[in-house]
């Protein structure tokens, strides 16, 4: 399911397409009501949503016009929305935007709106000049619902270029793909181990992708399905989120049964050209952690900003740390190992989250002092297994700090925050 939504969403032009098709159909279902039911219907319907041809074309052509131009200028702000984003935020975030639900819909009834207008003026024939025709009735309801829908796109927009509702959107984007793991984890459909490669098989066959680009989904009910009617168990090697060529070995397949000859297990892994938080939840960790940077480039020079980045960031952070382990491996129906799929655990998404915010927020004292808050709504909402992990990374995050960066009132606000984060770790 994951592997449709992935295509649907790369695929800008998919959401309308469907919106186009529906408008054909309604076109299809009002031309035969004027054509052939006009009498029987009208009867059925108030008299106002009937009008003469000519004045039915008119109508149909001033909406045309209207829902084309509505379409450029929504397709105009697109442009400026994709702009901001890829300048002030990141290019990641780019691909949020896009394919959000409210912006595809939108396009969508523009669109279909727009077919639907044209597709009843080519229809409009003289020999309907005698008789009353509901086309127009139905174009004009449909440039109401266009005008809502207009209105509503710009409120979306103004929302949308706001950082914190991009934020926002990320931090759930990331939610999303742990909950999906805990709720396959409470369902016994998956475990949390270590990496446990099989010694003993019969037959072991590397498995290598058919193109150049970023593990994006994998169909591990698919998977499992396969390996459970064929006897194997294949194990990952390269994690969702990795970069893989050709030639790259991803996976090795273990047989307990003999190998069938024309099995192609490549069409249940997608590989593109970009990441996709679908399965790749640290992906909105990054995304994230470079919103934080582009913040505090001298070029921007917003830190509040880095700091409302930092402080969504321990909530994502504290939901990694209830799913941390080496390797997710997931059963079939009879609870055997099918599919394993190593991750990051969860000393590595925090690096990943602060390696670079290290670095270029060092000078910065809102910021150290942000990061430092950061581990401290970590330490306060997990367990103690994640509680030592946050302090074995102490060294890395705490005692890099630059105290002759900052003036002496700074270094006390420091020093209260690593005394409260030693005492929770402790």
């Amino acid at each position: 399911m994951e592997k449709w939504t992935l295509r649907a969403r790369k695929e800008i032009w998919f959401v309308p397409s469907l919106y186009a098709l529906a408008s054909i159909i309604l076109t299809a279902i009002v031309i035969s009501i004027d054509t052939v039911f006009a009498d029987s219907v009208q009867n059925y319907l108030p008299k106002m949503f009937f009008t003469n041809v000519d004045l039915s074309t008119t109508i149909l052509s001033s909406i045309a016009t209207a829902i084309l131009t509505m379409t450029t200028i929504s397709f105009s702000t697109i442009m400026v929305v994709l702009t901001t984003y890829s300048s002030q935020f990141s290019p990641r975030t780019l691909q949020d935007f896009m394919t959000e639900k409210t912006t595809l819909r939108v396009l969508g009834v523009f669109v279909g709106s727009f077919i639907y207008t044209v597709l009843s003026l080519l229809f409009m024939k003289d020999w309907l000049d005698e008789q009353r025709v509901l086309a127009s009735g139905v174009g004009v309801i449909l440039a109401v619902i266009c005008v809502g829908y207009f209105v509503f796109f710009i409120h979306h927009v103004a929302r949308s270029i706001q950082v914190s509702k991009l934020i926002e959107r990320l931090m759930k984007e990331g939610l999303a793909t742990v909950k999906k793991k805990k709720l396959l984890y409470k369902a016994e459909k998956i475990i949390f181990e270590k990496m446990d490669i099989q010694a003993s098989t019969q037959e072991k066959v590397e498995l290598t992708p058919k193109a150049t680009g970023y593990v994006q989904v994998i169909d591990t009910e698919g998977l499992a399905a396969k390996a459970k009617e064929h006897g194997f168990h294949i194990v990952f090697n390269k994690r969702i989120g990795d970069f893989v060529t050709e030639r790259s070995v991803i996976a090795f397949v273990y047989f307990t049964k003999e190998k069938p000859e024309d099995m192609d297990l490549t069409a249940f892994i997608e590989v593109g050209e970009e990441r996709t938080p679908l399965q790749d939840g640290e992906f909105a960790l990054q995304k994230m952690s470079e919103v934080a940077l582009r913040a505090i480039s001298p070029g921007i020079n917003d830190p509040n900003t880095a700091n409302n980045c930092i402080r969504y960031m321990s909530r994502l952070l504290m939901e990694f740390g209830e799913v941390d382990a080496d390797a997710i491996t997931y059963l079939d129906e009879d609870k055997e190992k099918r599919v394993t799929i190593p991750q990051r655990n969860f000393e590595e998404i925090l690096y990943t989250g602060f390696y670079q915010i290290r670095i270029y927020g060092e000078r910065d004292i809102s910021v150290v002092l942000t990061t430092l808050e950061c581990l401290i709504l970590i330490a306060e909402g997990s367990n103690q297994e994640i509680k030592e992990k946050v302090k074995n990374m102490w060294g890395f995050l705490v005692e890099s700090i630059k105290e002759d960066y900052f003036e002496p009132l700074d270094i006390k606000m420091v020093e209260e925050k690593k005394k409260k984060l030693s005492e929770l770790l402790n």
